[in-house]
């Protein structure tokens, strides 16, 4: 339990550095809060071992409630071996919860395939600090793109997305390839990353391995 909390701690940190989200605080007591100020997200509380000490749950969702009734306002974020149990609880604690699946997933970026892109594409990659940037274009336009913050060793995947009329084609794996080599060069040895229910076939197929559910709430 302990090393999936420090797993979801690293996630956090990579996740504020790809989306730009430089004020987070630790209360040292299991929960993180994320200054997003998003439109929809404007504040995240991301719980740490929810399973072991759901109190911490009860603490994030007064929290949450103190940041306004707006439907963006506050977000819980957590990640559980038990998802049914966590929903009832955020439920119970008068939460709207997300109907969206997402998991936890994670890789040693050595054992990820290399893989080539089709040759009617074109991929670029470039680096911005401690952020990776990946987009596979086609006739200039942009096709598919991800993005990948390195933090230490650890290698965070955010914002893969393919446009619809060019799935099933390999970019999406093209992509995740070039980002994994380019963090690999700068020292990253682990994946980590939360995929939807559309993202999680391909990085099953590129060997990444669930680790838990991710459930999000909201007052």
């Amino acid at each position: 339990m302990r090393d999936r909390e420090e797993l979801v701690r690293r996630w956090q940190a990579g996740w504020s550095v790809s989306r730009g989200w430089t004020t987070v605080e630790d209360d040292n007591d299991g929960i993180l809060t994320v200054r997003a100020g998003e439109d929809n997200r404007a504040m995240e509380y991301v719980v740490l071992d929810a399973d072991d000490k759901p109190e911490r749950v009860e603490r994030a969702a007064e929290l949450a409630r103190a940041a306004g009734n707006e439907r963006g306002a506050g977000w819980i974020t957590l990640a559980t071996d038990d998802k049914e149990a966590r929903i009832d609880q955020l439920e119970d604690l008068g939460l709207e919860v997300q109907p969206e699946q997402d998991w936890l997933m994670t890789i040693q970026l050595s054992e990820q395939p290399a893989l080539k892109l089709h040759e009617r594409y074109a991929l670029h990659t470039e680096l911005e600090s401690d952020l990776i940037i990946t987009r596979a274009t086609l006739h200039g336009g942009v096709v598919s793109s991800g993005r990948m913050a390195v933090v230490g060793e650890d290698a965070v995947a955010d914002r893969i997305e393919t446009d619809p009329a060019h799935r099933r084609r390999g970019l999406g794996s093209a992509v995740m390839a070039s980002l994994v080599e380019t963090a690999a060069a700068q020292g990253a040895k682990r994946g980590i990353l939360i995929a939807s229910i559309d993202g999680l076939r391909l990085y099953r197929s590129l060997g990444w391995k669930v680790i838990a559910d991710v459930v999000s709430a909201r007052p």
